[in-house]
């Protein structure tokens, strides 16, 4: 499996609880769907906004670490 945090948590599924894997499968193929049901231009507003939360969190994650 190799360093792969992602491809450990699906064996670990896998092997414990396929049904987690099968419901996670099913909320993809609807949040895509959902997607798709949008503007073009709403879903790069959307993509935009995600990138700024995305921005905000990596940037509140660093400044904890560098106060431990």
């Amino acid at each position: 499996m190799g360093d792969d945090p992602i491809a450990q948590v699906r064996a670990f599924l896998a092997e414990h609880d396929p049904d987690v894997l099968a419901a996670v499968a099913d909320v993809d193929r609807d949040l895509i769907g959902n997607m798709l049901e949008l503007s073009p231009m709403e879903r790069l507003h959307r993509a935009v906004q995600t990138a700024y939360e995305l921005d905000a969190m990596a940037a509140s994650l660093r400044a904890a670490r560098s106060v431990t």
